[in-house]
């Protein structure tokens, strides 16, 4: 669903709950005073204690008092530009954040020893960074602050760190590396029971889990993070986390519960200083009012509007392209066409300026979501040769995308077949030189030993015979390679992707009818987890090899990716196609494993087929049949979900 581009800004303001770590909340009152050092910590608790009600006026109480920093400590100074930057970055005003970061970061180098004030501008500095699209200097301060706590043996601290550091990766799609970090801190969490820590990392597990699809385990996290928020005193925090239960809900197409917590949360918009939040609100609802059963146009046109005005100045690096693409899906479905494309062409020039930074990964998500509504765009508007060009540079992309996944693999083996190549080139050339030798000599003898030379050189000849064929052996091994899937054998994902578009044109161009199904294993990630990856490949090899038992030649069968699998079916109607999904998914479930404690495998699977022109391009078709998958998922699992 198009507001999947909202849960990047999650990050936002669930970091910013532990920038504040030894909070007093009973607070009355700010102190109007002047700011002394004997009167330092008292200003700090009050202002701490209104930053997790009011920001804005927690900002307002620091400015007033920027000019007496001078008489305070090092150490006092430190803390005061820290509750500053991290005022700025919950402000969404990254670049302040990170100004005032690196000012207090160089006065800390005049500090004996570093003290864990250091470590959280560092994170409040890597933050800025990390929402400003610089994901290496990011990194980098995650990094050092991590290693501060970790010296000073902060627990909590060392927590914040692995957090930081894991959403960082899920940002890069590197998913299996953020569990790791986010399982890590959950250990220390638990272990020193602190429910801010404990709404931190529950929060960022409910967003790792909707990235991965998996919207159960994701409300889950969400729930518990409210709850260690609210007993916190947390409030911005429980705003966005509200949010974030808001978007499931979305996700989940309970779109009346979804338009509940938004607006629970705008009740409160007065306490809310963060726009980039309340933009997202507003995208929310838009979306809500679209896609509910009694939809309402107009009100969904104008949250979006809203939306817009909140993000006007927008720093985050991504918000723009996610903004401007959220636009252009929401005018799409509401079938205001040229706002969509007007919305499109933004995106497009909001793309240009990432595609070779650190945020590539989303660009090039972008980029795939601008194409495909491109081609339906154009195709709705009656621009037909615009939408074709749309297409194919989808799929071109697609490609490229995927060969550039797949270079290290492909140039391990490139790199192979030409070392074995050039052996056999020397061995070549050592058999001619041998060859001309051997000549030079039989010209110096007898008649007699003419047969001989003749049966030598009929010897080198099938040595070189056996060469040329291991040349060519070698050549159709690594031609194999690239199209077959190295654990399961079946086709791989550029392949079988191939192939489709391949059946998706001849079932177009002779009006056939084309099948396609895709499969995803149950709970394959805990199979994983408690039988040991051995276990889990040995269960995609034989699924792979059933799946594979029942096609026909005509068929392609592969591993799209992970636990995922899908089948091409060229000349199947519906009803043929569903008789062989259900077949699989039976024999699947039916089947006993040799594999210790593993009792049974079940399969959902998504299917569809296209027939009389009610798909307009294959990556449609696919798109369907994933959603139909996934829905096979939430309504119980095991299960096959068909158009």
């Amino acid at each position: 669903m198009p507001d999947k581009y909202a849960i990047k800004n999650v990050r936002t303001l669930s970091l910013l709950s532990f920038f504040c770590l030894y909070l007093l909340i009973n607070c009355k009152v700010i102190a109007q005073e002047l700011l002394t050092s004997a009167g330092f910590d008292q200003f700090v608790t009050n202002v701490e204690a209104l930053k997790d009600s009011n920001p804005a006026k927690a900002y307002e109480a620091l400015s007033k008092q920027i000019s007496q920093i001078e008489h305070l400590s090092i150490e006092q100074q430190l803390v005061f530009y820290k509750l500053q930057s991290e005022l700025y970055v919950e402000q969404a005003r990254y670049i302040k954040g990170k100004e005032t970061a690196d000012k207090a970061l160089k006065l800390a180098r005049n500090l004996k020893n570093p003290s864990i004030v250091t470590s959280e501008l560092l994170y409040s500095r890597g933050f800025a960074y990390e929402s400003l699209g610089d994901y290496e200097n990011a990194r980098q301060d995650y990094l050092n602050g991590f290693e501060i706590a970790n010296s000073l043996k902060d627990q909590k601290i060392v927590a914040i760190g692995l957090i930081n550091l894991g959403a960082l990766d899920y940002l890069m799609e590197k998913f299996d590396r953020a569990l790791i970090m986010f399982n890590d801190a959950l250990a220390i969490a638990n272990k020193i029971q602190d429910n801010e820590l404990l709404g931190y990392i529950n929060t960022e597990l409910g967003v790792l889990y909707s990235l991965l699809n998996q919207l159960d385990k994701s409300l889950a996290f969400y729930l518990k993070a409210k709850q260690h928020y609210t007993e916190a005193g947390k409030e911005q925090y429980t705003y966005n986390t509200i949010r974030n239960i808001a978007m499931h809900y979305s996700y989940t197409e309970q779109y009346e519960k979804a338009i509940s917590a938004y607006q629970e949360i705008l009740a409160d918009i007065d306490k809310l200083s963060n726009n980039e939040l309340i933009s997202s609100v507003y995208v929310g609802l838009a979306w809500a009012y679209a896609k509910k059963e009694d939809k309402n146009p107009e009100a969904s046109y104008q949250y979006m509007q809203m939306a817009t005005k909140y993000l006007e100045h927008a720093e985050q690096a991504d918000i723009p392209i996610n903004h401007a693409l959220n636009k252009a899906y929401l005018f799409f479905e509401l079938e205001r066409y040229q706002e969509a494309l007007t919305a499109l062409n933004k995106a497009s020039t909001y793309i240009a300026k990432y595609k070779d930074s650190d945020q590539k990964v989303v660009a090039n998500n972008a980029t795939l979501d601008l194409l495909y509504l491109k081609g339906e765009l154009h195709y709705k508007l009656k621009d037909f040769k615009a939408a074709s060009e749309a297409q194919n540079a989808l799929i071109d992309f697609l490609f490229q995308l995927i060969e550039d996944s797949n270079v290290d693999e492909v140039e391990d083996l490139r790199m192979r077949y030409e070392s074995q190549q050039a052996d056999l080139d020397k061995q070549l050339l050592e058999q001619k030189k041998s060859v001309q030798e051997l000549m030079l000599k039989e010209t110096q003898r007898t008649v007699e030993n003419r047969q001989w030379f003749i049966v030598l050189f009929a010897i080198v000849a099938l040595i070189l015979a056996w060469i040329l064929i291991k040349i060519i052996t070698g050549q159709r091994k690594l031609l194999l390679a690239t199209r077959t899937d190295s654990l399961t054998g079946v086709s791989n994902r550029r392949h079988i992707l191939a192939e489709a578009e391949k059946a998706f044109n001849l079932a177009k161009q002779h009006n056939m009818p084309l099948s396609l199904f895709m499969v995803d294993i149950d709970d394959f990630k805990r199979i994983n987890d408690r039988l040991g990856h051995k276990s889990g490949d040995k269960v995609l090899q034989k699924i792979a090899q059933m799946g594979k038992d029942l096609m026909r030649e005509t068929d392609t069968f592969g591993r799209f990716g992970g636990e995922e699998f899908i089948a091409v079916l060229p000349h199947v109607t519906q009803e043929q196609v569903n008789v062989i999904a259900e077949r699989l998914r039976k024999q699947v479930a039916e089947t006993t494993w040799d594999i210790k404690d593993l009792d049974s495998v079940t399969l959902s699977i998504g299917v569809v087929t296209y027939q009389s022109d009610n798909y307009v391009n294959n990556m449609a078709l696919m798109k369907k049949a994933d959603e139909l998958l996934y829905k096979a998922k939430n309504q119980g699992k095991d299960r096959v979900f068909s158009d």
